[in-house]
């Protein structure tokens, strides 16, 4: 962790007001966006981590410069770095982002209980960004960026050396899916139909209860399904504030930020947690994140687009990289901000596109490998899958492309992922330079590769085939497994899970993680129904060691007052913690799945979250040169 920690503080920041209230969605009169204010419509934020730069961006409704004074504070020894001239000072270049504008839809969205267009802030964005360079590795920096005489005051602390360090911390975690809609929507609870209860517990409360007229139900395969206590938004403020009391050096988030990267309101959400009114841990913690399915998704403003118009799905991404600031892949600039890498010490993190590969497939309509049954066993190079993405073809999306900008098709930002493209190439020459320097190598990309969620089982699969499934990231394991990958950071699936991948049977692998439960839906298991009726999960992911979902059942008691409570175990909202410490011997990285649990009154009314931690703690450890060795 960080040797200093300054606490960010904001003076006199205009930001909207939220309201939680019942929600319908429609169309009506169109409302007005507020006026212009003076100040910061996002809070400052961090990009592009480095040993020597920290990129710093903000967002504002004026068009008008604003200011960045910086000072060090705080060298690896505790101590304030020498030098008469302190304080540095930058003024930045405002750029208005057209892209983020808000579309008619937007402006004439309604959503019950809310006052018409309350959520809207002014159709105004001016971007902000300032790179400062010269710094100095593990060396905490103060900072005070001030716009139209608004000020805010936060720190960072710059990577350390590769070999001066003692123990740094990550946490990561996918599938916020931000949006007005969320500030009282509650999300389906799955509940195991294998192993639901611990022995001698209560059942949950059932229709008429009083948990389901608070919070409402749902169905699943077929069974009546409570929805979780938390709403989207109250889940999402207690995960971050757990996670800004942990004090992490990074955050990941691996894709599916907003409900919608097409839908501006989403966007508006996910910066009220991250720098905003909400919470501020993007403006002291580097934010690193990865595009997933939604982020080529526009939501109200047409979705995936169709065959003959994929601009939407065109400019969901474009919003998402004027947002996001990486380093990307110079070779290939017209990708943007699809995938990058950051060094932090000795961890190296490749962040990968997974949201499109080649030949492109279709459940149903173009698949590239035969059709099987069975789990990834019956898996061979006959019917390997090569496409995440059923929705669109590269082509269409590389037409969308042309339509919305000009240039040509090879100006799309819309990589692949397969071998012989060039993020493969990229990916590999990335990974084969961080074994050479010795470094723990951590990746993360959207579509979980090793699932047994509703998106574990690839579009070829005789039954229950998915158009959006992460099986093809697969293709990376001979890869990860040569250069000696320790973690792969995923999500997609919204469900808490653990595999282990050990594929050239060394006894050495990598530990596959889907961290999908920020505060979207809480799923569990796929299941299908067997020949008698009664519905199985598939397992279609052999790999997989622990989930929330199959292996924490839930503890059911009733309190004084007679109201059934969940006093312990299930699925919740929560985020995997790594904590990487320096040893005798090389170093050790302990994989913490941590959860937020609510706790309750007899009216079901919150009373506090808990942090508390699923029993799948798992350590890994490496030699000097990075290696895992066991």
């Amino acid at each position: 962790m960080r040797p200093t920690r300054l606490i960010a503080a904001v003076a006199s920041v205009a930001l909207a007001s939220t309201c939680f209230v019942t929600p319908a969605v429609a169309e009506t009169p169109a409302a007005t966006a507020r006026a212009a204010q003076p100040g910061f419509r996002v809070l400052p934020y961090l990009q592009k981590p480095a040993g020597d730069s920290m990129t710093i961006n903000w967002i504002s409704e004026l068009g008008t410069p604003g200011t960045l004074a910086i000072t060090p504070q705080a060298g690896p020894d505790g101590k304030k770095p020498p030098g008469k001239k302190q304080t540095r000072t930058f003024t930045s270049e405002p750029v208005y982002q057209e892209i983020m504008e808000y579309s008619d839809r937007e402006l004439t969205q309604a959503i019950a209980g809310l006052e018409q267009g309350s959520w809207l802030l002014a159709n105004e964005n001016h971007k902000h960004s300032i790179q400062v360079d010269q710094l100095k590795p593990g060396t905490t920096y103060a900072y005070t960026v001030t716009q139209d005489g608004r000020t805010f005051d936060g720190d960072f602390t710059t990577a350390p050396k590769s070999n001066d360090w003692d123990e740094l911390r990550i946490i990561a975690f996918s599938d916020s899916e931000t949006e007005p809609y969320g500030r009282i929507e509650h999300r389906e609870w799955e509940l195991s139909q294998v192993n639901p209860y611990t022995e001698g517990s209560d059942a949950r409360p059932g229709q008429g209860s009083l948990w389901h007229q608070t919070f409402g139900s749902t169905a699943r395969y077929g069974q009546f399904t409570l929805k979780y206590p938390l709403s989207q938004d109250i889940a999402m403020r207690e995960n971050m504030a757990t996670i800004a009391n942990a004090d992490p050096d990074l955050i990941l988030v691996a894709g599916d930020l907003a409900q919608g990267s097409g839908y501006q309101p989403g966007w508006d959400e996910f910066f009220r947690y991250f720098a905003g009114e909400h919470g501020t841990l993007a403006s002291t913690t580097p934010l690193i994140t990865a595009l997933g399915n939604w982020e080529t998704y526009a939501a109200l403003n047409g979705g995936y687009g169709t065959d003959a118009d994929r601009t939407p799905a065109v400019i969901s991404r474009n919003r998402y990289h004027a947002y996001m600031d990486t380093w990307g892949d110079p070779k290939n600039p017209q990708f943007k901000d699809s995938y990058h890498r950051v060094d932090h010490g000795p961890v190296t993190i490749l962040t990968l596109d997974s949201t499109n590969g080649i030949p492109d497939e279709r459940v149903g309509q173009m698949l590239s490998g035969e059709v099987f049954s069975g789990n990834d066993l019956a898996m061979g190079p006959e019917n390997i899958t090569t496409d995440t993405q059923g929705e669109f073809t590269e082509d269409s999306y590389d037409a969308g492309f042309v339509e919305q900008f000009g240039g040509t098709t090879a100006d799309s930002d819309l990589p692949n992922f397969n071998p012989g493209t060039e993020q493969w190439a990229w990916a590999e020459k990335q990974l084969r330079d961080a074994r050479a320097k010795g470094q723990v190598v951590i990746v993360q990309f959207h579509h979980a590769a090793y699932s047994n969620g509703v998106h574990g089982t690839p579009p070829n699969r005789a039954t229950s085939a998915d158009n959006q499934s992460g099986v093809a990231m697969r293709v990376y394991t001979p890869l990860f497994e040569k250069y000696g990958v320790a973690a792969v950071i995923s999500g997609h699936d919204e469900m808490f899970e653990r595999s282990f991948v050990d594929d050239d049977g060394d006894g050495v692998g990598f530990m596959s993680y889907d961290v999908g439960v920020a505060s979207d839906g809480l799923r569990g298991e796929q299941y299908e129904r067997a020949a008698d009726g009664t519905w199985q999960p598939i397992r279609f992911n052999t790999r997989s060691e622990w989930s929330a979902s199959a292996d924490v059942p839930e503890t059911w008691t009733t309190d004084a007052n007679g109201v059934p409570q969940l006093t312990d175990g299930g699925l919740h909202y929560g985020h995997l913690q790594m904590d990487l410490r320096k040893t005798a011997t090389g170093s050790e990285l302990t994989l913490t799945p941590v959860y937020v649990f609510p706790v309750l009154d007899s009216e079901y009314d919150l009373v506090r979250t808990e942090r508390r931690v699923y029993d799948d703690v798992t350590t890994m450890q490496f030699d000097k040169k990075g290696r895992v060795i066991g």
